[in-house]
């Protein structure tokens, strides 16, 4: 009796509203506490990252009481522009210059382009319990103008444990653990391999296609 009424009340909570799309806002802040020490050393950012989602509107589904896919998750800006802003907006908090044109960096400038490959916020339904989880998944190849060039994958996943009604505060919340996990993941990605090399300065930046450099 009691798991029945366990599964009767989980079918209702993530049964409301699941039929209606929901617009999924895209979390604009960065990390609380921003890691510090760019040095005003210079990055340039490609915005917008390539978009390689499956659907770049699509940032979710929700589910009914029978785990079946009813309406969508829309993202309301698009993931490549997001995501590269957020990075940038990150970076300069830690210290580094961000340069706003391709044509006034300097030739020891880093260039960072991106592709996005997955944003997605999905209800997890078990006959005990339901999550939110948020997937993110981004590649970064970093270069220099002298010719070093570094590429890495970036995953993350952001859970909201709990029964919840299929409203937007808690795929928000789930994206935002997600998002802050990958921004940390990334910064001190290069952050470590900006500080490998011990001929680095505040006006260097030097990459290497060492695996070992770039983990």
């Amino acid at each position: 009796m009691v798991k029945v009424s366990l599964f009767v009340t989980l079918f209702f909570v993530l049964s409301g509203c699941a039929f209606t799309d929901l617009d999924l806002e895209m979390p604009a802040n960065g990390l609380e506490n921003p890691i510090i020490g760019g040095k005003d050393r210079e990055i340039f950012i490609t915005i917008p990252f390539a978009d390689k989602t499956p659907s770049p509107k699509r940032c979710g589904m929700k589910k009914n009481g029978y785990n079946m896919d009813t309406a969508d998750a829309i993202c309301t800006t698009p993931p490549g522009t997001w995501l590269a802003k957020l990075l940038a907006d990150e970076l300069r908090a830690s210290g580094f210059t961000l340069i706003e044109s391709a044509a006034a960096k300097k030739d020891n400038a880093l260039v960072i382009n991106g592709t996005i490959s997955k944003v997605f916020v999905e209800p997890i339904i078990g006959f005990w319990s339901g999550s939110l989880e948020a997937d993110l998944e981004v590649s970064l190849v970093a270069t220099t103008a002298s010719g070093l060039k570094a590429e890495r994958k970036f995953f993350s996943k952001g859970i909201k444990k709990g029964l919840f009604a299929a409203t937007q505060t808690p795929y928000q919340t789930a994206l935002k653990r997600a998002t802050d996990q990958l921004l940390e993941d990334m910064v001190e990605a290069i952050f470590y391999l900006m500080n490998t090399y011990s001929n680095l300065d505040v006006n260097k930046s030097v990459y290497s296609n060492d695996e070992a450099a770039y983990p």
